[in-house]
């Protein structure tokens, strides 16, 4: 009697574990995370500047000509240390932070992406940044452009801004409500025609050339450089977009 006793309750806890090993081992989706897609592009490659300083720049709609001064980006390239958005959620401050975004092309007709997890609720007071941080590697530099300026005798001079500096791109971003069933994207784009406020085509006429190209570096040029660099840090602008998913199990990343 006692055996047999003792064969049923093995039965029994083994029915027991198996039911409890299906519960593990199954996901619910409703209850995976929902995530932000964090992402750099560029706009207004190509701007028409002020004869000389205290003049207007503005978007170039002319084809090259002698008299017509434009400076148009035909590249770029990003290296990103991170993304962050920082906001309120229930009257406390937050922040998300995402992992290095490197070789982003920002003329790529799909940007690059990088993807966090994202906490449920209302996020207030949104800021989103992008971050670029001095590299001692000058191969992968935090930000590389490239493109051409015509001067004021209609000659095409090739230009390069190389940034290697510390600088943070801001731009703020209205309120969203995160549902778990919810992605969203964080595009960030950088109105390269904003860089060059303050500067005039006088200033690019005059810049020196290396190998026949006006290099703008923080050894180069570096009046220049300095205005571009006091310019990067507002010439952001931040779009959200909403996702809708089954709740299925994403992959993500830190923060």
């Amino acid at each position: 009697m006692k055996l047999k006793n003792f064969a049923t309750t093995t039965l029994i806890a083994g029915a027991v574990l198996a039911l409890a090993a299906c519960k593990k081992n199954s996901i619910n989706p409703a209850s995976a995370n929902p995530q932000m897609s964090f992402q750099l592009k560029a706009d207004n490659a190509s701007t028409t500047l002020a004869a000389s300083p205290g003049g207007s720049n503005h978007l170039s709609v002319n084809s090259v000509s002698p008299g017509v001064t434009d400076l148009t980006f035909t590249s770029g390239i990003a290296n990103i240390a991170k993304f962050k958005l920082e906001a309120k959620k229930n009257g406390a401050e937050t922040e998300i932070t995402s992992k290095n975004l490197s070789n982003v092309d920002l003329f790529a007709i799909s940007p690059s992406i990088v993807n966090v997890n994202l906490d449920t609720g209302t996020y207030k007071e949104i800021e989103v940044r992008v971050e670029f941080q001095k590299s001692a590697d000058t191969s992968a530099l935090p930000l590389k452009l490239k493109g051409t300026f015509t001067n004021s005798g209609g000659t095409v001079v090739p230009f390069e801004f190389d940034l290697n500096d510390n600088v943070t791109i801001k731009a703020e971003a209205e309120n969203i409500t995160v549902s778990s069933t919810t992605d969203f994207s964080a595009l960030v784009t950088m109105h390269l025609n904003l860089l060059l406020n303050g500067l005039a085509a006088s200033d690019l006429d005059s810049a020196q050339l290396t190998n026949n190209v006006i290099v703008v570096s923080s050894t180069s040029n570096t009046s220049i450089y300095n205005k571009i660099l006091s310019n990067l840090s507002s010439c952001g602008h931040t779009e959200f977009g909403e996702h809708h998913h089954d709740g299925g199990n994403n992959n993500g990343g830190d923060h």
